[in-house]
């Protein structure tokens, strides 16, 4: 039998599927490995604030494991197609930095938010003191806190504005 050679550019195309295949399928299972753990805290859990709380968080969790696993792929693909990669991680850790630079206060509205929700300030429905503005909490993200108050009128709050809450117990 007769050997054939194998492009090399189909060799390289070859591996570039293998590589995302392989990125893909390691995305799955651990998404699957993190939905099996918010499943035992959904069977455990009753209150609905809090499992709403769960969900954002699995949500965020999911979303950051897709983007890591496909850089990772994408370079490894570039590198082996002989692109030289070392400017590109250079680049992106420059434009990293403009952009925390910039971001500053994003960064802290959602490094603030995750710990309003990860330590249970304040929930949906709770009546709360923020500075100036008072009012029932309508809505909670990473990035904002949203009041009504008593004439109606929505309040968003981005979190990382959020020095001290007072949580009344009852009605004012």
């Amino acid at each position: 039998m007769q050997n054939i050679p194998i492009n090399p550019i189909v060799n390289k195309l070859i591996l570039s599927a293998f590589i995302f295949l392989a990125a893909f399928v390691f995305s799955y299972v651990l998404k699957k490995s993190v939905d099996l753990v918010f499943i035992e805290i959904k069977q455990k859990v009753s209150h609905k604030t809090i499992l709403a709380k769960t969900r954002t968080i699995r949500s965020l969790l999911k979303n950051v494991i897709d983007v890591v696993l496909f850089a990772i792929a994408i370079l490894t693909i570039l590198a082996h197609w002989g692109v030289n990669i070392v400017p590109i991680l250079t680049g992106a850790g420059i434009v990293g930095l403009a952009f925390s630079f910039g971001a500053q206060t994003l960064v802290k509205d959602l490094i603030s938010g995750f710990f309003i929700i990860l330590e249970d300030q304040f929930n949906i429905g709770d009546k709360i003191k923020i500075g100036d503005f008072t009012g029932e909490v309508r809505k909670i993200t990473l990035r904002s806190t949203t009041l009504l108050d008593k004439e109606g009128n929505s309040i968003i709050i981005p979190n990382s504005q959020i020095t001290a809450v007072i949580r009344y117990k009852g009605e004012e």
